[in-house]
């Protein structure tokens, strides 16, 4: 069987993305993109390779619902009616904003220019 090495195939982290979960193992993972993968014609890309871009991919969704849950508390806060609250919830907006933002620059997909 031959794998695919290449990482910055697009298709593959289409892959990745659209069947990774967070409740399922790397291995069902890779199992499951490696069939997709074949089915499209594609070859199955090796274990390394996606267990990287599964990584990447839930701390993306990770980051994503914090700052979700940070936004939803920050505008329940405004209608609450302890005032000490709005500045602790924009606080932890605020953190949980940074924190995506870095966790999507160190997980950031090539450009088309990029090998």
């Amino acid at each position: 069987m031959r794998f695919s090495l290449s990482r910055n195939d697009r298709r593959i982290r289409d892959l990745v993305v659209a069947l990774d979960r967070d409740d399922v193992s790397m291995a069902e993972t890779w199992r499951a993109v490696g069939e997709a993968a074949w089915k499209l014609g594609l070859r199955r890309p090796g274990y390394h390779v996606v267990r990287e871009l599964a990584r990447a991919e839930r701390a993306r969704r990770e980051a994503r619902g914090q700052t979700r849950r940070a936004a939803a508390e920050a505008v329940f806060s405004i209608t609450s009616p302890y005032v000490v609250r709005i500045p602790q919830a924009f606080e932890r907006l605020e953190g949980a904003r940074s924190k995506e933002r870095l966790v999507l620059e160190q997980h950031k997909r090539p450009s088309a220019r990029d090998p």
